[in-house]
């Protein structure tokens, strides 16, 4: 019963003038995702995804950021330089001009997002709070895949290392975990891009943003449909969802229409439900960071004894709660199997917790996706869309160093995330054919290889 009270402490259940109450509260046993519940605190990406790629690269570097007075830095740049003083307000507009466009820092050098400041709304604590998703869940024990990106050559250009060195020093930081490891074949596939892009900077940093977000994108969407078929989920496979690209026009039939963005809407709504049924279960289990399918192995490795006691710690838990947020406990069974056990508590939870705090709590999906991953298309409503942009960044990542088979680059797309039916399939051929990067060895599928991009 260790658990059930650590629970009820959590969740600061207590009773005042004969009724119970309690606050639902998550992330302190699981913390799967890094969404709010508070609209103002939501990520709306105003700036873009470089404020949080900003904030992903101080916590690599462990350290916090700095701000930076524009003309000072362009003062104490000047004054290292020998010229005229007739000369030195040009000399200052040309500095000006390389460092700032549009009132923005111009990202001339990798080692610039670091200066990038968090949005000045609230939304600065939904962006701060991707980019530790992205660094604990994607980048884990890795930070040393970057040092190099980060570092100044001395074939930059004179200006830019110039800038580079007068830009203010940057202050240790202790930066602690907090999100769980995403699902691994997502994770493992992200170092593997990454390490492969890294390759070419220049490519990199053309699509820097694009990259960074698609995988944040691509592991909360899984994430979000995993969680939903319960201890059924495959952990090893993408769950698939189709994109339309930007340019093809689509219809009611197409994939893309019918299990695109819509079977993710749908899995989303149960979304903050079931992080709170997870939250409530590890604390039952006596456990951290576990999913449906990792409970339900943890249980079946358990004596008879200890299965019995977690199923009656779950129904006493659940008739507990649903007496203080539902009113009532009546219908509450004890189940034999702890499948039932938990979709019990899980419906419960979905009728306790309030509409519409489930429905903010899954727009941040709809957030990153309407930045560069969702498409409306009028009547038939959002579907998943890829851009030439992205399509050329899956490709380079697909490919690598080696041309492949086109029937190959498909199956590399799909692991990915990315599904296309074979109407968008014969799109893509037909402008990579326009683009060059088909070799044809004859027009059947398997003897046209797609060319590498880095």
């Amino acid at each position: 019963m260790h658990g059930l009270e650590d629970l009820r402490k959590s969740l600061n259940v207590k009773e005042t003038n004969g009724k119970k109450t309690l606050k639902h509260t998550i992330n302190k046993k699981t913390a799967f995702l890094p969404f709010q519940t508070r609209n103002p605190e939501r990520a709306k990406f105003k700036n873009g995804f470089s404020p949080v790629l900003g904030q992903l690269f101080l916590n690599i570097a462990g350290v916090k950021s700095a701000s930076i007075e524009r003309d000072s830095l362009i003062r104490s740049i000047c004054d290292t330089v020998m010229a005229d003083d007739e000369d030195k307000p040009h000399l200052e507009r040309i500095v000006d001009t390389f460092i700032y466009q549009s009132g923005n820092m111009r990202i001339f050098h990798p080692i610039i997002y670091k200066y990038i400041p968090l949005s000045e709304s609230k939304e600065s604590v939904g962006e701060s709070e991707i980019a530790q998703y992205i660094y604990d869940s994607l980048i884990g024990e890795n930070e040393d895949i970057l040092s190099d990106f980060f570092a100044v050559s001395s074939s930059e250009h004179v200006l830019s290392r110039l800038i580079i060195e007068h830009l203010p020093a940057l202050e240790k930081s202790e930066i602690k975990r907090k999100y769980s490891p995403a699902l691994p074949f997502i994770r493992e596939l992200f170092l593997e891009d990454l390490k492969i892009l890294l390759t070419n900077r220049e490519f990199f940093m053309n699509h820097i943003n694009l990259f960074f977000a698609y995988y944040y994108f691509y592991s909360i969407t899984q994430m979000t449909m995993k969680l939903n078929q319960f201890e059924k989920m495959d952990p090893d496979h993408p769950t698939p969802v189709y994109y339309n690209l930007d340019w093809e026009k689509t219809n009611r039939s197409r994939r893309a229409v019918t299990t695109g963005y819509k079977q993710i809407t749908a899995n989303a709504r149960k979304l903050l439900t079931h992080v709170n049924t997870l939250e409530h279960l590890n604390f039952i289990f006596g456990t951290e960071n576990k999913n449906y399918l990792e409970l339900q192995a943890i249980f079946n490795e358990l004596g008879q004894e200890k299965q019995a006691q977690i199923l009656e710690d779950i129904y006493t838990w659940t008739q507990e709660y649903t007496e203080i947020v539902l009113g009532n406990n009546e219908e509450i069974r004890k189940m034999s199997t702890l499948e039932d056990a938990i979709r019990q508590l899980q419906h419960q939870l979905n009728e306790g917790l309030p509409l519409e705090t489930r429905y903010r709590y899954a727009l941040a999906i709809n957030e990153i996706g309407k930045l560069y991953f969702i498409k409306s298309r009028g009547s038939l409503g959002n579907t998943l869309n890829v851009s030439q942009d992205f399509l050329i960044l899956l490709t380079a990542v697909s490919v690598k160093k080696e041309k492949i088979s086109l029937k190959q680059l498909f199956k590399e797309f799909e692991r990915r995330g990315v599904f296309f039916d074979r109407y968008s399939q014969e799109e893509i051929i037909e402008l990579f054919n326009k683009l060059n990067l088909i070799e044809k060895r004859s027009d059947s599928g398997d003897a046209q290889y797609v060319k590498p991009i880095l």
